[in-house]
Protein backbone atom coordinates (compact mmCIF):
# COMPACT_ATOMS: atom_id res chain seq x y z
CA UNK A 1 0.00 0.00 0.00
CA UNK A 2 1.45 3.19 -0.83
CA UNK A 3 0.90 6.36 1.96
CA UNK A 4 -2.32 7.31 0.89
CA UNK A 5 -3.59 4.00 0.38
CA UNK A 6 -3.48 2.61 4.33
CA UNK A 7 -6.75 3.31 5.37
CA UNK A 8 -7.66 5.69 8.30
CA UNK A 9 -7.30 3.47 11.74
CA UNK A 10 -8.38 4.48 15.22
CA UNK A 11 -7.68 2.70 17.86
CA UNK A 12 -9.60 2.68 21.22
CA UNK A 13 -7.95 2.44 24.49
CA UNK A 14 -9.54 2.73 27.57
CA UNK A 15 -8.13 4.29 30.47
CA UNK A 16 -9.38 2.93 33.59
CA UNK A 17 -7.83 3.61 37.43
CA UNK A 18 -7.10 -0.17 37.87
CA UNK A 19 -5.22 -1.86 40.23
CA UNK A 20 -2.15 -1.47 38.25
CA UNK A 21 -3.59 0.93 35.33
CA UNK A 22 -0.36 3.43 35.34
CA UNK A 23 2.16 0.28 34.53
CA UNK A 24 -0.65 -1.21 32.21
CA UNK A 25 -0.36 2.25 30.03
CA UNK A 26 3.26 3.27 30.61
CA UNK A 27 3.69 -0.60 28.78
CA UNK A 28 0.70 -0.47 26.40
CA UNK A 29 1.35 3.48 25.18
CA UNK A 30 5.48 2.80 25.28
CA UNK A 31 4.61 0.01 22.56
CA UNK A 32 2.14 1.73 20.31
CA UNK A 33 5.07 4.14 19.74
CA UNK A 34 7.15 1.03 17.88
CA UNK A 35 4.20 0.49 15.81
CA UNK A 36 4.76 0.25 11.81
CA UNK A 37 1.74 2.23 10.38
CA UNK A 38 1.68 5.60 9.40
CA UNK A 39 0.61 8.15 11.94
CA UNK A 40 -1.16 10.38 9.89
CA UNK A 41 -3.58 8.09 8.74
CA UNK A 42 -3.95 6.74 13.20
CA UNK A 43 -6.03 8.00 15.63
CA UNK A 44 -5.36 7.21 19.19
CA UNK A 45 -8.71 7.83 21.03
CA UNK A 46 -8.36 7.36 24.86
CA UNK A 47 -11.50 7.15 26.81
CA UNK A 48 -12.19 6.96 30.56
CA UNK A 49 -15.66 6.47 32.77
CA UNK A 50 -15.73 8.02 36.20
CA UNK A 51 -14.35 5.35 38.48
CA UNK A 52 -16.32 4.71 41.48
CA UNK A 53 -13.09 5.70 43.65
CA UNK A 54 -13.34 9.36 41.88
CA UNK A 55 -10.06 8.53 41.07
CA UNK A 56 -9.34 9.85 37.63
CA UNK A 57 -6.61 8.91 34.97
CA UNK A 58 -6.76 12.08 33.39
CA UNK A 59 -4.66 14.32 35.31
CA UNK A 60 -1.69 11.90 34.83
CA UNK A 61 -2.26 11.27 31.45
CA UNK A 62 -2.11 15.10 30.24
CA UNK A 63 1.53 15.51 31.76
CA UNK A 64 2.47 11.87 31.17
CA UNK A 65 1.27 10.84 27.77
CA UNK A 66 -0.34 13.58 26.39
CA UNK A 67 2.54 15.70 24.92
CA UNK A 68 3.74 12.86 22.95
CA UNK A 69 0.29 13.09 20.78
CA UNK A 70 1.40 13.88 17.04
CA UNK A 71 4.77 12.84 17.63
CA UNK A 72 5.80 9.34 19.11
CA UNK A 73 2.42 8.40 19.42
CA UNK A 74 -0.20 9.15 17.17
CA UNK A 75 -2.92 12.40 17.41
CA UNK A 76 -4.93 11.80 21.15
CA UNK A 77 -8.09 12.56 21.42
CA UNK A 78 -8.98 11.94 25.16
CA UNK A 79 -12.36 11.53 26.25
CA UNK A 80 -13.75 11.83 29.72
CA UNK A 81 -17.09 10.91 30.86
CA UNK A 82 -18.91 11.89 34.12
CA UNK A 83 -20.75 8.50 34.57
CA UNK A 84 -19.18 4.59 34.47
CA UNK A 85 -20.58 3.35 31.72
CA UNK A 86 -18.81 -0.20 31.53
CA UNK A 87 -16.45 -1.40 28.69
CA UNK A 88 -18.89 -1.50 26.01
CA UNK A 89 -20.38 2.59 26.85
CA UNK A 90 -16.46 3.44 26.43
CA UNK A 91 -16.08 1.72 23.27
CA UNK A 92 -18.91 3.52 21.71
CA UNK A 93 -17.66 6.98 23.07
CA UNK A 94 -14.37 6.16 21.00
CA UNK A 95 -16.31 4.32 17.99
CA UNK A 96 -18.74 7.74 17.53
CA UNK A 97 -15.49 9.18 17.66
CA UNK A 98 -13.61 7.44 15.19
CA UNK A 99 -16.59 7.91 12.44
CA UNK A 100 -16.84 11.49 13.20
CA UNK A 101 -12.72 11.61 12.10
CA UNK A 102 -13.05 9.84 9.04
CA UNK A 103 -12.01 6.37 10.12
CA UNK A 104 -12.21 3.35 7.98
CA UNK A 105 -11.66 0.95 10.57
CA UNK A 106 -11.18 0.90 14.23
CA UNK A 107 -8.66 -1.63 16.75
CA UNK A 108 -10.21 -1.98 20.30
CA UNK A 109 -7.45 -2.64 22.84
CA UNK A 110 -7.50 -3.68 26.33
CA UNK A 111 -5.81 -1.50 29.00
CA UNK A 112 -3.16 -3.92 29.91
CA UNK A 113 -2.28 -5.10 26.54
CA UNK A 114 0.51 -4.44 24.92
CA UNK A 115 1.35 -4.79 20.70
CA UNK A 116 4.00 -5.99 18.61
CA UNK A 117 4.97 -3.28 16.13
CA UNK A 118 3.19 -5.32 12.77
CA UNK A 119 0.31 -5.66 14.88
CA UNK A 120 -2.37 -3.35 13.37
CA UNK A 121 -0.47 -3.25 9.86
CA UNK A 122 -1.06 -7.12 9.70
CA UNK A 123 -5.13 -6.92 10.64
CA UNK A 124 -5.88 -4.03 8.38
CA UNK A 125 -3.91 -6.04 5.24
CA UNK A 126 -6.18 -8.97 6.76
CA UNK A 127 -9.13 -6.88 6.52
CA UNK A 128 -8.82 -4.73 3.14
CA UNK A 129 -7.90 -8.47 1.31
CA UNK A 130 -11.55 -9.59 1.64
CA UNK A 131 -14.35 -6.93 2.26
CA UNK A 132 -16.92 -9.41 3.91
CA UNK A 133 -14.38 -9.46 6.83
CA UNK A 134 -15.86 -7.33 9.60
CA UNK A 135 -13.79 -8.37 12.73
CA UNK A 136 -10.11 -9.31 12.91
CA UNK A 137 -8.85 -10.61 16.47
CA UNK A 138 -4.89 -10.25 16.57
CA UNK A 139 -3.29 -13.80 18.14
CA UNK A 140 -3.24 -12.85 21.63
CA UNK A 141 -0.83 -14.35 23.59
CA UNK A 142 -0.31 -13.62 27.35
CA UNK A 143 1.82 -11.26 29.03
CA UNK A 144 5.07 -13.86 29.25
CA UNK A 145 5.02 -14.01 25.66
CA UNK A 146 5.33 -17.45 25.30
CA UNK A 147 1.61 -18.66 26.39
CA UNK A 148 -1.66 -17.47 24.31
CA UNK A 149 -4.72 -15.91 25.66
CA UNK A 150 -6.94 -17.07 22.95
CA UNK A 151 -6.92 -18.13 19.22
CA UNK A 152 -10.23 -17.05 18.96
CA UNK A 153 -12.54 -17.87 21.18
CA UNK A 154 -15.61 -20.81 21.60
CA UNK A 155 -18.92 -20.53 22.16
CA UNK A 156 -20.74 -23.38 24.13
CA UNK A 157 -24.33 -23.95 22.90
CA UNK A 158 -25.50 -22.75 25.92
CA UNK A 159 -24.15 -19.67 25.67
CA UNK A 160 -20.78 -20.03 27.93
CA UNK A 161 -17.72 -17.92 26.21
CA UNK A 162 -14.14 -18.95 26.76
CA UNK A 163 -10.76 -18.72 24.85
CA UNK A 164 -9.31 -21.26 22.96
CA UNK A 165 -5.99 -22.28 23.37
CA UNK A 166 -5.67 -21.22 26.69
CA UNK A 167 -2.18 -21.88 27.90
CA UNK A 168 -0.97 -23.29 24.82
CA UNK A 169 2.43 -22.56 24.02
CA UNK A 170 3.01 -20.32 20.85
CA UNK A 171 4.61 -22.77 19.16
CA UNK A 172 1.74 -25.19 19.61
CA UNK A 173 -0.49 -22.09 18.25
CA UNK A 174 1.12 -21.42 15.18
CA UNK A 175 0.80 -25.80 14.35
CA UNK A 176 -2.56 -25.21 15.18
CA UNK A 177 -2.72 -22.50 12.85
CA UNK A 178 -0.94 -23.89 9.89
CA UNK A 179 -2.98 -27.04 10.11
CA UNK A 180 -6.16 -25.71 10.68
CA UNK A 181 -6.16 -23.20 7.41
CA UNK A 182 -6.54 -27.14 5.53
CA UNK A 183 -10.11 -27.03 6.40
CA UNK A 184 -10.84 -23.28 7.58
CA UNK A 185 -8.26 -21.40 5.04
CA UNK A 186 -9.90 -17.46 6.10
CA UNK A 187 -9.53 -18.96 10.23
CA UNK A 188 -12.77 -17.81 10.45
CA UNK A 189 -13.57 -18.23 14.41
CA UNK A 190 -16.62 -18.20 16.23
CA UNK A 191 -16.13 -14.95 18.08
CA UNK A 192 -13.21 -12.28 18.34
CA UNK A 193 -11.83 -11.78 21.79
CA UNK A 194 -12.58 -8.02 22.90
CA UNK A 195 -8.78 -7.44 24.21
CA UNK A 196 -7.63 -6.70 20.71
CA UNK A 197 -9.41 -6.76 17.43
CA UNK A 198 -10.24 -4.77 14.21
CA UNK A 199 -13.70 -3.58 13.09
CA UNK A 200 -14.41 -2.43 9.65
CA UNK A 201 -16.50 0.75 10.54
CA UNK A 202 -19.12 0.44 7.87
CA UNK A 203 -19.71 -3.20 8.99
CA UNK A 204 -21.52 -1.71 12.31
CA UNK A 205 -23.89 1.03 11.34
CA UNK A 206 -25.53 1.23 14.75
CA UNK A 207 -22.34 1.11 17.07
CA UNK A 208 -19.64 -0.97 18.10
CA UNK A 209 -21.48 -2.58 20.50
CA UNK A 210 -24.78 -2.50 22.55
CA UNK A 211 -24.19 -0.23 25.76
CA UNK A 212 -26.77 -2.69 27.78
CA UNK A 213 -24.14 -5.21 28.00
CA UNK A 214 -22.38 -3.41 30.00
CA UNK A 215 -19.45 -5.95 30.52
CA UNK A 216 -18.83 -9.32 29.66
CA UNK A 217 -20.45 -11.37 25.83
CA UNK A 218 -20.31 -7.91 24.00
CA UNK A 219 -17.62 -9.24 21.83
CA UNK A 220 -20.03 -12.51 21.65
CA UNK A 221 -22.56 -10.73 20.46
CA UNK A 222 -20.79 -8.09 17.38
CA UNK A 223 -19.21 -11.10 16.13
CA UNK A 224 -22.30 -13.21 15.87
CA UNK A 225 -24.13 -10.11 14.44
CA UNK A 226 -22.04 -9.87 11.83
CA UNK A 227 -21.53 -13.46 11.27
CA UNK A 228 -25.37 -13.54 10.74
CA UNK A 229 -25.71 -10.78 8.26
CA UNK A 230 -23.10 -12.50 6.35
CA UNK A 231 -19.83 -11.07 7.54
CA UNK A 232 -16.99 -12.91 8.40
CA UNK A 233 -15.26 -13.03 12.02
CA UNK A 234 -10.90 -14.01 11.64
CA UNK A 235 -8.19 -14.47 13.49
CA UNK A 236 -4.70 -12.75 11.72
CA UNK A 237 -2.08 -15.14 13.17
CA UNK A 238 0.67 -12.08 12.61
CA UNK A 239 -0.99 -9.22 14.07
CA UNK A 240 0.31 -10.34 17.44
CA UNK A 241 -1.03 -8.63 20.81
CA UNK A 242 0.28 -9.73 24.31
CA UNK A 243 -2.39 -9.37 26.91
CA UNK A 244 -1.22 -8.93 30.71
CA UNK A 245 -4.11 -11.02 32.14
CA UNK A 246 -5.50 -12.16 34.99
CA UNK A 247 -9.17 -13.07 35.90
CA UNK A 248 -11.36 -10.31 37.57
CA UNK A 249 -12.27 -11.78 40.92
CA UNK A 250 -15.12 -9.50 41.48
CA UNK A 251 -18.28 -11.24 42.30
CA UNK A 252 -19.98 -8.70 40.23
CA UNK A 253 -18.51 -10.20 37.25
CA UNK A 254 -20.94 -13.38 37.65
CA UNK A 255 -24.08 -11.21 37.22
CA UNK A 256 -22.72 -9.67 33.76
CA UNK A 257 -21.55 -13.19 32.83
CA UNK A 258 -24.93 -14.53 33.68
CA UNK A 259 -27.23 -12.08 32.28
CA UNK A 260 -25.69 -11.23 29.27
CA UNK A 261 -25.34 -14.78 28.55
CA UNK A 262 -29.07 -14.99 28.51
CA UNK A 263 -29.44 -11.85 26.25
CA UNK A 264 -26.92 -13.87 23.51
CA UNK A 265 -29.12 -16.82 23.22
CA UNK A 266 -33.11 -15.52 23.69
CA UNK A 267 -31.92 -13.06 20.70
CA UNK A 268 -29.71 -14.97 18.27
CA UNK A 269 -31.68 -18.82 18.35
CA UNK A 270 -34.87 -19.35 16.59
CA UNK A 271 -37.58 -20.16 18.42
CA UNK A 272 -37.23 -23.97 17.52
CA UNK A 273 -33.85 -24.09 18.29
CA UNK A 274 -34.23 -22.63 21.97
CA UNK A 275 -37.23 -25.45 21.89
CA UNK A 276 -34.77 -27.99 21.52
CA UNK A 277 -32.16 -26.66 23.97
CA UNK A 278 -34.71 -26.16 26.77
CA UNK A 279 -34.55 -29.17 28.85
CA UNK A 280 -30.57 -28.83 29.19
CA UNK A 281 -30.64 -25.54 29.87
CA UNK A 282 -32.61 -26.14 33.03
CA UNK A 283 -30.51 -28.77 34.06
CA UNK A 284 -27.81 -26.15 33.44
CA UNK A 285 -29.41 -23.43 35.53
CA UNK A 286 -30.37 -25.94 38.78
CA UNK A 287 -26.55 -26.64 38.76
CA UNK A 288 -25.64 -23.35 38.62
CA UNK A 289 -27.81 -22.67 41.41
CA UNK A 290 -25.58 -25.15 43.24
CA UNK A 291 -22.62 -23.85 42.29
CA UNK A 292 -23.37 -20.62 43.14
CA UNK A 293 -24.47 -21.34 46.75
CA UNK A 294 -21.21 -23.27 46.97
CA UNK A 295 -19.29 -20.29 45.66
CA UNK A 296 -20.73 -17.66 47.59
CA UNK A 297 -21.50 -15.58 44.02
CA UNK A 298 -25.81 -16.57 44.42
CA UNK A 299 -26.43 -12.84 45.19
CA UNK A 300 -24.89 -12.29 41.95
CA UNK A 301 -27.25 -15.14 39.95
CA UNK A 302 -30.32 -14.21 42.03
CA UNK A 303 -29.61 -10.53 40.55
CA UNK A 304 -29.53 -12.02 37.67
CA UNK A 305 -32.77 -13.83 38.10
CA UNK A 306 -34.12 -10.01 38.53
CA UNK A 307 -33.40 -9.38 35.17
CA UNK A 308 -34.57 -12.52 33.55
CA UNK A 309 -38.04 -11.92 35.14
CA UNK A 310 -37.85 -7.87 34.57
CA UNK A 311 -40.40 -6.32 31.90
CA UNK A 312 -37.68 -4.21 30.50
CA UNK A 313 -35.40 -6.77 30.30
CA UNK A 314 -37.55 -8.50 27.54
CA UNK A 315 -38.52 -5.68 26.23
CA UNK A 316 -34.50 -4.78 25.90
CA UNK A 317 -34.29 -8.83 23.95
CA UNK A 318 -37.74 -8.13 21.88
CA UNK A 319 -36.48 -4.86 20.37
CA UNK A 320 -32.97 -6.84 19.76
CA UNK A 321 -34.41 -10.17 18.48
CA UNK A 322 -36.29 -8.36 15.82
CA UNK A 323 -33.75 -6.50 14.68
CA UNK A 324 -31.40 -9.72 14.77
CA UNK A 325 -33.84 -12.24 13.11
CA UNK A 326 -34.99 -9.38 10.41
CA UNK A 327 -31.25 -8.96 9.12
CA UNK A 328 -29.96 -12.53 9.44
CA UNK A 329 -28.83 -14.29 6.21
CA UNK A 330 -27.19 -17.78 8.16
CA UNK A 331 -29.51 -20.31 9.40
CA UNK A 332 -29.05 -21.46 13.24
CA UNK A 333 -27.69 -24.67 11.41
CA UNK A 334 -24.63 -23.14 9.50
CA UNK A 335 -24.44 -21.37 12.88
CA UNK A 336 -24.00 -24.47 14.97
CA UNK A 337 -21.30 -25.92 12.96
CA UNK A 338 -19.35 -23.26 15.16
CA UNK A 339 -20.68 -23.90 18.18
CA UNK A 340 -18.78 -26.48 21.20
CA UNK A 341 -20.94 -28.72 23.17
CA UNK A 342 -18.49 -28.55 26.50
CA UNK A 343 -17.48 -26.03 28.61
CA UNK A 344 -13.59 -25.63 29.10
CA UNK A 345 -13.39 -22.26 31.43
CA UNK A 346 -9.93 -21.02 32.10
CA UNK A 347 -10.69 -20.17 35.77
CA UNK A 348 -9.41 -22.80 37.71
CA UNK A 349 -12.00 -21.98 40.57
CA UNK A 350 -14.21 -22.62 38.17
CA UNK A 351 -13.86 -25.98 37.11
CA UNK A 352 -14.74 -29.37 38.76
CA UNK A 353 -14.77 -33.17 38.70
CA UNK A 354 -19.01 -32.69 37.89
CA UNK A 355 -18.87 -30.53 34.81
CA UNK A 356 -15.18 -32.41 33.40
CA UNK A 357 -16.67 -36.09 33.97
CA UNK A 358 -20.35 -35.91 33.70
CA UNK A 359 -21.28 -32.50 32.51
CA UNK A 360 -19.61 -32.19 29.39
CA UNK A 361 -20.02 -35.52 28.44
CA UNK A 362 -24.00 -35.19 28.65
CA UNK A 363 -23.73 -32.20 27.08
CA UNK A 364 -21.31 -33.46 24.21
CA UNK A 365 -24.09 -36.45 23.33
CA UNK A 366 -26.95 -33.94 23.50
CA UNK A 367 -25.70 -31.81 21.09
CA UNK A 368 -24.58 -34.27 18.59
CA UNK A 369 -28.71 -34.96 18.80
CA UNK A 370 -29.38 -31.67 19.13
CA UNK A 371 -27.39 -30.11 16.10
CA UNK A 372 -28.88 -32.34 14.00
CA UNK A 373 -32.40 -31.15 13.97
CA UNK A 374 -31.95 -27.79 13.97
CA UNK A 375 -32.55 -26.01 10.89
Amino acid sequence: MTMNEYPKVAIIYLTYPTANWQADINRGLASLEKINYPKDRLELVCVESKAASGQRVKDWFDQTWLPKSGNELPRITYILKDEFIGFSGNNNLGFAKAKELGCDFVYSLNEDAEVEPDFLLRAVERAEADPKIAVVQSFILLGDHEHVNTTGNDLQFLGFGYSHGYLWSRAQAEKYFADWRASNPDLEITYASGAGFLARIAAFPRGLFDDKFFSYHEDTDISLDARLRGYKVVVEPGSVVYHHFAFAKSKINYYWMERNRYAIIFSYYRWWTLLLIAPMLLVMELALIVFSLKGGWWDMKRKAYGDLFSLNFWRWIGERRGRIQNSRVVSDRVLSRQLVATIDFQDQNIKNQLLTYVGNPVMRAYWWVVKRLVF
